[in-house]
């Protein structure tokens, strides 16, 4: 599979509180969408900034040991984690390997390891009919979202990109592929009733939703 580049270093402002460190399901959001990428076979190059340390503490876990040791969770720093999300990707992209990378959030719980198969395929079919290279996407009812697969080539120009840019306008008008994985695709969690609908979602009984509150 390919890598996976999670950004997990954002103040979370709309939130009101830091998203990557709420918990759900038994663990946090950042954990769940790790876990995601991990079991598609993904490599998690996890950028954290904002409350690094205490992010990066979570997987220092005896549970995520043998994941470490194997390399399987990389975490990069991004001491310019206040010029915004494509900063946060740029940290990351040096370590990349092989010939595309996803980008996804530790926002977006709902992602599972099925969709980052689905581009997976996508990109192989492509690759196998020597097609030209493109980004692709998850989508739902023709809506980009994420996560998204990107060829690596791209790599040296995301790089170029000034300090507080945005990736989408970079993206436009170039090669893209949409391949529909469902709600999911569109599904972060930005502010506290997302958070609490989520929990009633992803917590089977639902009994924690009054116990949960925001790190701040």
């Amino acid at each position: 599979m390919f890598d996976c580049v999670i950004p997990a270093a954002g103040a979370s402002s709309r939130m009101g509180g830091f998203k990557p460190l709420l918990p759900v399901a038994g663990a946090t959001l950042v954990e769940v969408s790790v876990r995601s990428a991990l079991e598609a076979d993904c490599r998690v190059l996890l950028v954290v900034g904002h409350w690094g340390k205490e992010v990066a503490a979570l997987f220092e876990a005896v549970s995520y040991a043998d994941l470490r040791q194997a390399s399987r969770i990389v975490i990069v720093e991004n001491p310019r984690w206040e010029e915004g999300m494509v900063g946060s990707i740029q940290a990351a992209l040096p370590k990349v390997e092989g010939a595309a990378f996803f980008v996804s959030h530790a926002d977006m719980p709902f992602v599972a390891a099925k969709d980052y198969r689905s581009l997976a395929s996508a990109w192989a079919a492509r690759s196998e009919a020597a097609m030209p290279v493109a980004a692709i996407f998850a989508a739902w009812d023709g809506r980009v979202g994420h996560p998204a697969l990107l060829p690596a080539a791209w790599v040296p120009e995301l790089l170029a990109l000034p300090p507080g840019d945005r990736l989408r306008p970079f993206l436009e008008g170039r090669e893209r592929v949409l391949v529909e994985t469902g709600p999911s695709a569109l599904r972060d969690i930005d502010r506290p009733e997302e958070y609490q609908a989520a929990l009633r979602e992803l917590t089977q009984d639902g009994k924690d939703v009054s116990q949960a509150k925001v790190v701040l």
